[in-house]
């Protein structure tokens, strides 16, 4: 009988996890079925093409989706730009085209006895089938597919529509996407972004690309943290097994301390406080999983804002524009949260405490962009899809709501904490278990080993 491998979703993980598979494939006669929503593949949001050319916020060098080939990536943009040096931000557009190229090298060299079928279509349930084939994938408008496996390659979750949003829906100065902004906007007028993250840079760049037209520009988040910029650091600078720092995951203030004592004694040798970020990134999996859930939330409560500035780092010529934007006055940077935004004559009018006040403001701006980033509580999810396998008890989430709960290769856990041998999560509400899981790299390494055990398994 034909073994059917069905993956949701083909922005990264979908599309790097499908070119393992047909580079490594079972032994027996395989359909991999890779549905996508949008209309390409290899792509998602993240790397869609678009008008303006957002870049990425890792160095070329480092962005391989093999990690048996770390230069990869950097070959392939070599042969479109020739120049290109490792420690170049590249657009994003481009490493989109990078994995679909990636994918067509891997379908062309697969056996035959594996075919990879594209199926452009939502996905709005999943439910558990009798006979054969333990699950059922339901599509809008489209015969259901049933499945021997079934992997939710699910991107970023977008933000939901904040309460204060409620009647701004459908208002032209309003924009719950990040991505679709008015580029007819001048100097004369004013925008306010909410949210203070890497989207925020995208967006003010984005509206700032002609230097004779940028709007007034405020952003809100509740500490008015900027992301700290990208440098030339070595990456594998720090080096050990991090023992020490392991040995204090059972309470969040020392580790604290020592993460703190590490980055001051690289600085000390001469080193970049990032090489130590990045060591830490690399044993975050382990210090999380150790760490007790009550100290956990206090990790989310006071202190991921400020780890997020410091491991979700801008490309340097973002943030140089972002300081240049300061500088010049057309940029302004709060601390508060959003009280109430109303109609103000087509224009919005925003009122908001400011962090350590108990008096509000008030400003009236042109455009509201929400760009608070994504949002990975699957409880207040509206997606259909989620909806669907929760009310299935297929998936469930993670007790401070970062994502789905997941086993090992990522097998998707339901409520009774029961790990299923048929469904399987890949994507970043792997955070959940993990914390990191958002980084190419991370996402990449996952990929890998799911695939090496589906291989297995259907043999």
């Amino acid at each position: 009988m034909q073994n059917t491998l069905v993956i949701i979703g083909a922005g990264f993980s979908g599309t790097v996890l499908a070119a393992n598979l047909l580079r490594h494939p079972p032994a027996v006669p395989t359909d991999l079925v890779l549905i996508e929503r949008g209309p390409t593949v290899g792509r998602g949001i993240a790397y869609a093409v678009s008008e303006y050319p957002y870049l990425l916020n890792v160095p070329a060098a480092r962005l391989s989706a093999d990690s048996h080939d770390p230069l990869q990536f950097l070959r392939f943009a070599r042969r479109r730009m020739p120049n290109v040096d490792g420690e170049d931000f590249l657009p994003r557009a481009l490493y989109g085209d990078y994995l679909e190229d990636a994918l067509l090298e891997a379908e062309r060299a697969a056996p035959e006895r594996v075919r990879l079928k594209r199926v452009f279509a939502e996905v709005i349930g999943i439910q558990r089938a009798d006979g054969n084939k333990p699950h059922e994938v339901q599509l809008a408008d489209r015969t259901t597919i049933l499945a021997d496996s079934v992997v939710l390659a699910l991107g970023s979750p977008p933000a939901p529509m904040p309460p204060w949003a409620a009647d701004l829906k459908d208002h032209d100065a309003f924009r719950q996407d990040p991505r679709n902004l008015p580029m007819n906007l001048t100097a004369a007028h004013s925008v306010l972004i909410i949210g203070n993250g890497l989207t925020m840079a995208d967006a003010a760049c984005a509206f700032s690309r002609d230097a004779n037209r940028v709007p007034m520009l405020h952003t809100i988040s509740r500490r008015g943290l900027v992301p700290q910029p990208q440098t030339a650091f070595r990456a594998g600078a720090v080096r050990g097994n991090g023992e020490w720092l392991l040995s204090c995951a059972q309470s969040l203030r020392k580790l604290l301390k020592a993460s703190r004592a590490m980055a001051r004694e690289v600085e000390k040798a001469g080193g970049d406080w990032r090489e130590a970020v990045t060591f830490m990134r690399g044993l975050m999996p382990s210090l999380w999983q150790q760490l007790p859930e009550i100290e956990r939330r206090r990790f989310v409560r006071h202190l991921q804002a400020h780890w997020d500035v410091h491991r979700h780092r801008l490309p340097p010529q973002l943030s140089e524009r972002i300081e240049d934007l300061r500088r010049s006055g057309r940029l302004r940077v709060y601390a508060g949260r959003i009280q109430s935004v109303i109609d103000a004559d087509r224009r919005l009018r925003v009122s908001w405490r400011p962090r350590g006040s108990r008096e509000a403001a008030t400003l009236t701006v042109d455009l509201v962009v929400n760009a608070t980033g994504p949002h990975y509580d699957i409880e207040r999810s509206a997606d259909p899809l989620l909806s669907s396998l929760r009310a299935a008890d297929l998936v469930s989430a993670d007790a401070l709501n970062l994502g789905i709960r997941t086993a090992q290769y990522g097998a998707c856990v339901d409520a009774q904490g029961r790990a299923s041998k048929n469904l399987f999560y890949l994507g970043p509400m792997l955070r959940a278990d993990y914390w990191e899981a958002t980084a190419a790299t991370e996402l990449r390494d996952h990929a890998e080993r799911l695939a090496v055990h589906l291989a297995h398994r259907s043999d």
